[in-house]
């Protein structure tokens, strides 16, 4: 029974690593085919030492998996994820790391990767406006939360941010914002946000990178809108104080917080609740899936997702 527990407990670990970085956990087979796979940049390690660590959890866990059935993922599992599982029997997904979602698409466009990763409500946003786009998988086994980022010896407005976002959550605001900018969002839906302005009052430089529509997004225009930028606007609306916006890209984050250039970051990919093992053959998973610096510092998160797509070219 304890071993029966034991596999189980590797198995979930295992869909759930994957879900997050579409990597490799299943049995190696003696002609292996290979995927190459773009993904937003992790800002606390290299594309080797992601992809190292990658590679030995899929020899890890694989011994673990069963050669051929899909039973074994449960009465609750849906045939895409079930699909998916099973094509890492045979595929092991290069990564490629990119600074921005729009040089992750001109890497898809051009075939330098055959498939992208994304969570649900931005892969829905792409697909509804570019019909080039398919969803080859939809994957339920990874929460995910976005945060603002901070430097580190910048508590004193991270506490301020998280009073606000707390008296958002407690009121409703946050789930409010989320229904009228994610949910019910459109390709013309996502309107310009307007920004109080409070005379004499401090400036807080916000950076958005524009690269997870309609959650972080800027219009072809160049003006930031979009549910990151309504979050900010009613965090400086209840701060009482001014929000300047600047726009870097998703492999900038950390480097606009640390020059000083900005603020505040609009943060994508909070791992730090997953649930795992602190080692699988010898390797601390955490650090290989690591996207934070010791300099930087959390908000509390202020969305989530449970579902990740991992998108292709139409066929």
């Amino acid at each position: 029974m304890q071993n029966k527990n034991f596999l189980s407990s590797i198995l979930i670990f295992a869909l759930i690593f994957t879900a997050t970085i579409f990597s490799s956990t299943a049995v190696l087979s003696a002609q292996e085919e290979t995927t190459n796979a773009g993904v937003l940049t992790y800002l606390g390690t290299t594309e080797a030492e992601f992809q190292e660590g990658l590679d030995d959890l899929r020899k890890a866990v694989a011994p673990l998996l069963p050669e051929n059935e899909g039973s074994w993922l449960g009465e609750d599992a849906g045939d895409m994820l079930e699909s998916f599982m099973l094509s890492l029997v045979k595929t092991r997904r290069v990564i490629h790391f990119y600074d921005s979602l729009l040089e992750m698409q001109m890497a898809l466009k051009a075939d330098r990767v055959d498939e992208i990763a994304l969570p649900e409500s931005v892969g829905l946003h792409l697909i509804k406006n570019n019909p080039d786009y398919e969803i080859l998988f939809s994957l339920n086994m990874m929460p995910s939360t976005i945060s603002f980022g901070f430097k580190q010896d910048n508590k004193a407005l991270q506490q301020e941010f998280n009073k606000a976002l707390l008296s958002m959550k407690k009121d409703g605001t946050l789930k409010k914002l989320a229904e009228k900018y994610i949910y019910e969002s459109n390709s013309e839906g996502l309107e310009h946000v307007k920004f109080d302005e409070f005379k004499g009052a401090p400036i807080i430089t916000a950076a958005v990178t524009g690269d997870l529509p309609p959650i972080d997004f800027i219009g072809a225009d160049g003006t930031p809108a979009g549910y990151n930028t309504a979050i900010l606007s009613e965090i400086g609306r209840r701060l009482h104080k001014n929000i300047s916006l600047v726009s870097v890209n998703a492999g900038s984050r950390s480097a606009a917080l640390v020059s000083g250039r900005v603020d505040v970051v609009f943060w994508y990919r909070n791992t730090e609740g997953i649930k795992a093992p602190a080692k699988t053959n010898g390797k601390n998973l955490k650090d290989v899936m690591k996207d934070l610096s010791q300099e930087i510092i959390l908000s509390e998160p202020y969305f989530e997702w449970d579902v990740d797509l991992i998108i292709s070219k139409a066929r």
